[in-house]
């Protein structure tokens, strides 16, 4: 089987590892850094982006759950008289 048949169009695990070494087939250290530092920038940009969705589906439920209550008339004397002013 040739290398195009096994990987199917992604970097599979033969193509990572012929990257990976040098001309006389010793492991490339800096290569393998490179790649894991990629992809540990990739893991962290994946872990801000879901917890800024989470904020913003939290903001945003607050938000929903406030609206009806300052729509509605207030319910203390004090902040009525301080409106009423």
């Amino acid at each position: 089987m040739s290398r195009e048949q096994k990987s199917s169009g992604v970097l599979g695990v033969p193509e990572i590892e012929g990257l990976l070494r040098h001309a006389d087939g010793s492991p490339d250290i800096a290569a393998y850094a490179k790649l894991a530092h990629r992809e540990r920038d990739k893991a962290v940009a994946a872990w801000a982006t879901e917890a800024m969705r989470r904020v913003r589906e939290t903001v945003s439920a607050i938000r929903a759950s406030l609206a009806p209550a300052a729509r509605s008339e207030p319910v203390s004397g004090k902040h009525h008289a301080a409106v009423g002013r």
